[in-house]
């Protein structure tokens, strides 16, 4: 389970883990054990918890299996019990891994990792996880360093080509919005003009979902001996600096996502949700 995988990363952040889920006790029991969970999995079988939140689903009514369970979704709280982030998915069978928001969080990806260098910045690119499962939503992450005294531009400018990442179609993904940090003003005194930029150490992320276990392209793909998935895109910049302009000019990139099943094994029936 990607939870469990990212326990000690999660912990190193000082942060603790438990799961909610509407299953009984004897169902998560039973889970914890067959999948080797070390952390709290707390059952909420009338989705009273749930409820409270306003998590439930409502697309299941009552007399479905499926009846109590909420939008999919993770809390950041303090040890005050304040919440201070959230991310959720819109359905059930999209969740975006843990990987994803120690990424979003400000970790650097370990695995994956690919080291670019440029006359104006160094790139690492990297990706929250490289290993995924139908209906995930990982983070493709690009860390930058700027030369001294150069910027690259920022969205919004006019008259230069800002920094962009174009991703290549792909049928197994849906590609979610660029993440840019906040940008600076630049006044360039011969001109005398402002534009925004980007200095220094930076991070642009973007999200991708994996398609859910039903489409057929990707039942297809799975098929293969060592299923993959290769995303590939064109990092779009312009790079200046106090005295010079460099012209626009593109970057290659390409991340690598091992393909795995859903784990579709179930809890004895003795035991399972009855609608």
């Amino acid at each position: 389970m990607e939870l469990e995988g990212q326990l000690e990363a999660i912990r190193k952040r000082g942060l603790g883990l438990a799961a909610v889920s509407y299953d009984s006790v004897d169902i998560l029991r039973e889970f914890a054990a067959r999948r080797g969970i070390g952390f709290p999995l707390l059952s909420d079988p009338g989705s009273e918890v749930i409820r409270r939140f306003g998590l439930l689903n409502p697309e299941y009514p009552p007399g479905d299996r499926a009846h109590g369970v909420p939008y999919p979704g993770t809390f950041v709280t303090d040890a005050a019990g304040v919440i201070r982030a959230r991310f959720f998915e819109k359905t059930y069978v999209e969740r975006r891994t843990a990987g994803s928001f120690l990424a979003v969080a400000g970790d650097i990806p370990k695995e994956h990792a690919e080291e670019i260098g440029t006359k104006a910045f160094a790139l690492r690119t990297s990706l929250s996880n490289t290993a995924a499962a139908p209906g995930q939503r990982l983070t493709l992450v690009l860390d930058f360093e700027m030369q001294p005294t150069m910027h690259a531009y920022a969205p919004g400018v006019t008259g230069y080509r800002p920094l962009a990442l174009r991703l290549d179609p792909q049928p197994l993904v849906t590609a979610h919005e660029t993440a840019f940090p906040s940008s600076r003003p630049y006044l360039f005194v011969p001109l005398d003009e402002t534009v925004p930029v980007f200095e220094g150490r930076f991070r642009v992320t973007r999200d991708v979902t994996l398609v859910g276990g039903r489409d057929p392209a990707l039942v297809e793909a799975l098929k293969s001996p060592d299923p993959r998935l290769e995303l590939r895109g064109t990092l779009e910049y312009q790079v200046c600096s106090d005295r010079v302009c460099l012209p626009p000019a593109t970057l290659p990139l390409s991340w690598t996502v091992k393909l795995l099943p859903l784990d579709r094994e179930r809890s004895p029936e003795a035991i399972q949700h009855k609608p």
